[in-house]
């Protein structure tokens, strides 16, 4: 079998052209790589649960190929999802509770049933922190009460970052070529930065949320983790969507877009890029080197550079999630036919303390008593008026300046809180030898300006820096 981790999904592809591999064989190739490599003797963890019927699947696309059926770029390629996605098939959607571990979704996600159209082979449903990191303020990155514990390949001793961490590490560890991620307050980009690989968060309302568990409305988005900028393009493009239940997709132009034709070189001549260096003096020196290399590789390709930008920074992100997260995650469960509630749920916990709260339940215990559920309260209209007057300076910032992008020097939560689309690749390695990844916003659906930017800067770096090469 071909050697397929170095591939991108586009190579992979004409490999199944060619007959030099089928997707049936991609699937037993991965699954190899999961009981000995994630299920060995180091348990990463990343993978929850594997779905029995990716292999019929895979031989169901295997048969439209081969009679001339081709779906998508994504045709017969393996994709693992976190475990807050519904799927409407063989595997569970718990958001790694206990509580929701014999749950099996009533449909698929509106993600899930648009990446099943196009080919894509759902292999499996990642382990990630619970309930998305909105249970206690104690967890542990990785950690939920039924899933245990995923760990760092590239450190097993190294917080491996949530709350989409097994998204991460699996694709880190080669588990599947690409995975899907969720991001409230930086759960795709954070842990995407810590194990080398590529994340984006695209503008809320790029993609649906509806059939995944929520924390909040306002901020709750999905995105693609991925090894390389390509196939993170592939994926973005899958899963563009305009979802009439979901009314914030609406207020953009119902239309694919194909996101691998901004995968162009040497087109960032006079592309304007603004430079925020406010944590840069924390950095060690290994992560200055590497973020003045990126900023050395623009300049080289003729991007223009605007130093010293200043943002105000949000500081009432917690609250549009306290206050949301009743009314969201008590909707999900009645559409789901559970007769649940967060109170349940909480209740359930305090009565299986051992197995329940090893971390505790402070936020879930904040939310229940704190909040009313029916978002009047004047914390919730602060934090939604300070989101507003963030984003809308922010917008100005790029409006004076003209901006296609901003550089970050270390993670800021600006992205999330205010919906700009974000991105992170891998940049080289620090004093440890752990991964460095990259703060790039852009403007509001412009997700084709950082696919264009990171593409570059990436092919520059790996000349010098694979973090995933021989994995």
């Amino acid at each position: 079998m071909i050697d397929i981790h170095n591939l991108t999904i586009l190579e992979i592809q004409k490999a199944l052209e060619k007959e030099e591999i089928t997707s049936y064989e991609l699937i037993l190739h991965y699954l190899e790589r999961i009981t000995q490599l994630d299920n060995g003797s180091t348990l990463y963890n990343s993978i929850y649960e594997v779905n029995p019927d990716a292999l019929n699947i895979a031989k169901k696309l295997d048969y439209e190929r081969k009679n001339g059926k081709i779906r998508s770029k994504m045709h017969g390629i393996p994709i693992l999802l976190k475990d807050n996605i519904n799927t409407a098939d063989k595997t569970h959607t718990t958001a790694g509770t206990i509580i929701l571990k014999n749950h099996f979704a009533k449909e698929d996600a509106y993600i899930t049933k648009s990446l099943r159209l196009q080919g894509a082979i759902i292999l499996g449903k990642t382990n990630l922190t619970e309930l998305a990191c909105f249970k206690s303020f104690n967890s542990v990155n990785g950690y939920s009460s039924l899933g245990g514990y995923v760990l760092c390949p590239w450190n097993i001793s190294e917080d491996p970052s949530g709350s989409s961490t097994g998204s991460a590490v699996s694709v880190s560890l080669n588990l599947a070529p690409v995975s899907i991620g969720t991001e409230t307050g930086g759960s795709i980009i954070s842990p995407s930065m810590k194990n080398g690989v590529v994340g984006i968060k695209p503008t809320i309302g790029f993609v649906s949320r509806r059939g995944i568990i929520p924390i909040s409305s306002t901020l709750d988005t999905a995105g693609p983790i991925a090894k390389n900028v390509t196939d993170a393009a592939i994926v973005l493009s899958s899963i563009r969507s305009n979802d009439p239940l979901d009314p914030v997709t609406n207020i953009k132009e119902d239309k694919h877009i194909d996101y691998t034709n901004f995968l162009i070189l040497d087109n960032l001549k006079g592309k304007r890029i603004g430079i925020d260096k406010r944590k840069y003096n924390e950095l060690s020196p290994k992560r200055k080197i590497a973020y003045n290399n990126v900023i050395k590789i623009l300049k080289s390709k003729g991007a223009i550079i605007i130093n010293d930008l200043s943002f105000i920074q949000p500081k009432f992100i917690y609250h549009l999630m306290k206050f949301e997260f009743k009314k969201c995650i008590n909707n999900y469960l009645s559409n789901e036919g559970l007769s649940i509630t967060l109170k349940d749920i909480v209740k359930f916990n305090q009565e299986n303390e051992k197995a329940n709260l090893k971390y505790g339940q402070q936020i879930l215990l904040d939310v229940l008593n704190h909040t009313s559920g029916r978002l009047n309260e004047p914390e919730y209209y602060e934090a939604l008026q300070e989101k507003e007057d963030v984003k809308n300076s922010l917008e100005q910032i790029v409006k004076e300046n003209k901006l296609d992008m901003i550089y970050f020097a270390s993670y800021t939560s600006i992205g999330p809180h205010c919906g700009f689309p974000t991105m992170s690749i891998p940049i080289g390695l620090d004093e440890d030898n752990m991964p460095i990844g990259t703060y790039f916003l852009a403007p509001m659906n412009k997700e084709e300006t950082l696919i264009n930017i990171a593409y570059n800067i990436e092919k520059e770096i790996n000349q010098t820096f694979n973090p995933l090469k021989n994995s």
